[in-house]
């Protein structure tokens, strides 16, 4: 967990900018010692707790780290609940994953079949409810939701513009 924490801190409390942030993972890495003791802790309680609720932290060095992102400046570190690889597929459909109209355009495309990723503009321990609602749709590898805020991040509408740069980032890329 100290190395998934060292990643959270880099991208969550390093306040540096991201492209230093993007800088050192892609050069040193992230590196626990780094950071105060209590912030590699409160980052290794947020890593467990995403752990236990199924959601993989991806860091840009990871061999799993969607190749879309790594071509776009993508962020530091993703939170990814289902199938990461979705991302890199054609055909998926990328999402906003708020408010009543997201809501029922994910409800369509789940009902519809649709492979999609959904883009959260919070954090995945603010989305519990969400990733159990969308359990099996999770499980049977019809989606994924991700998020590049802070784990325990709620919702604003700062968020919402970060979710919508990625949003653009993804599907600039599967538009080329």
């Amino acid at each position: 967990m100290e190395e998934q924490a060292a990643w959270l801190a880099l991208a969550y409390r390093s306040g540096m900018s991201d492209s230093v942030k993007r800088e050192i993972a892609l050069g040193p890495g992230a590196d626990a010692s780094d950071y105060p003791p209590d912030v590699i802790e409160r980052e290794a309680e947020d890593a467990q707790a995403l752990a236990d609720l199924g959601v993989r932290l991806i860091p840009i060095t990871d061999p799993d780290y969607p190749e879309r992102l790594l071509m776009s400046q993508g962020p530091v570190v993703l939170q990814v609940a289902g199938r990461a690889d979705l991302i890199d597929e054609d055909g998926v459909e990328f999402i906003a994953g708020s408010g009543a109209k997201g809501r029922q355009e994910l409800a369509e495309r789940i009902e519809s079949g649709s492979r999609c990723v959904v883009v959260l503009s919070k954090g995945m321990l603010k989305a519990k409810s969400m990733l159990r609602a969308l359990h099996e749709p999770l499980e049977y590898g019809q989606m994924a939701l991700i998020s590049a805020e802070p784990p325990r991040a709620a919702w604003g509408p700062i968020r919402d513009s970060h979710r919508d740069q990625l949003l653009a980032m993804l599907s600039q890329e599967s538009a080329g």
